[in-house]
């Protein structure tokens, strides 16, 4: 359910990023969700991110979209980033970090080290928002008095881990049932693809032969036994 929020304080920072077109019609307003979160690493936090993910059919538009980070202690954006000028594809997704040369398939780089704060006994949030509007968010490590709101289900309040590589996500992927207890749990590190249950960096994957591709190739192994072949058959004699 969408919440309209009428306080916003704090002023958007906007990310220097180009729109990423993927060949689809845009959608003015559908329910991108947050996805995925990793604010915690082993030893420094140098590989922070958070995925957002588009269950439309259609591309959409990230005007009038913002990303809020909510300090628990009082409620206010500590961080906020402007997303217009973005999109993500039909069932993309769409990753912010502070490093792309340790977070793969990161697709906007916040350049900010220690974008997203641990959270606390008093917890922090994640807020995505369309205007006023709050879209979806997600409460971690505790849910004190001022982030009512952002808790979604009003139980959740799993934490990261600084000792283990994991991410709080979406499991199954891309699923809201506007119960976050529910919907996230502990995942291996996958951005910019579907959420696996777990730990460890699940990110690295082999990419298949596209279809069209591997029918040329396959297409081709043929021509050249059949060329072999008749090779063959003509140098026997006769």
């Amino acid at each position: 359910m969408e919440i309209i929020l009428n306080n916003k304080t704090n002023p958007a920072y906007l990310i220097s990023a180009g729109m990423i077109w993927l060949g689809a019609s845009a959608s003015s307003h559908a329910a991108v969700m947050i996805n995925e979160i990793d604010y915690d690493q082993v030893g420094s936090d140098t590989a922070e991110f958070i995925e957002l993910f588009n269950p439309d059919i259609n591309l959409v538009a990230l005007d009038g979209y913002t990303l809020d980070l909510v300090n628990g202690t009082n409620g206010s954006a500590y961080n906020s980033f402007d997303l217009s000028g973005l999109s993500i594809a039909a069932s993309g997704y769409l990753v912010l970090c502070d490093n792309t040369q340790a977070v793969a398939n990161c697709d906007v780089d916040v350049a900010s080290a220690s974008w997203i704060q641990n959270g606390g006994s008093n917890g922090d949030a994640v807020a995505l928002l369309f205007d006023v509007t709050l879209v979806d968010s997600v409460v971690y490590e505790g849910i004190g008095s001022f982030l009512g709101s952002f808790a979604e289900g009003d139980s959740f309040t799993m934490a990261d881990s600084n000792s283990i590589t994991m991410s709080i996500a979406r499991l199954p992927d891309g699923i809201d049932t506007n119960i976050n207890a529910s919907d996230f749990s502990s995942g291996c590190i996958t951005p910019g693809s579907a959420n696996i249950s777990g730990t460890g960096d699940c990110s690295v994957s082999v990419n298949p032969v596209p279809v069209p591709a591997a029918i040329w190739l396959f297409g081709s192994g043929l021509v050249g036994l059949i060329g072999i072949s008749r090779r063959k058959q003509s140098s026997l004699p006769g």
